[in-house]
């Protein structure tokens, strides 16, 4: 079974952070900072929601400031 790891793992070329935190002995918060074209940063994004016993994802962008 796919898990949080393994995808990060298959989208190592975009991801520039991760932190991992222990809220309490049930729920871990995992922050994922991805830099890359839309579309793969939109999948990445998508596989992880779509894991078993993910409570909550928020995806947030921005731009780098040449289009504005």
């Amino acid at each position: 079974m796919e898990n949080i790891t393994e995808i990060q793992h298959e989208y190592g070329g975009i991801i520039q952070s991760s932190l991992h935190v222990h809220l309490d002995h049930d729920n871990c918060l995992e922050v994922v900072v991805l830099r890359g074209d839309g579309q793969d940063v939109k999948k990445a994004a998508e596989r992880m929601m779509a894991l078993k016993g993910v409570k909550h994802v928020k995806l947030t962008t921005t731009s780098i400031g040449k289009e504005l």
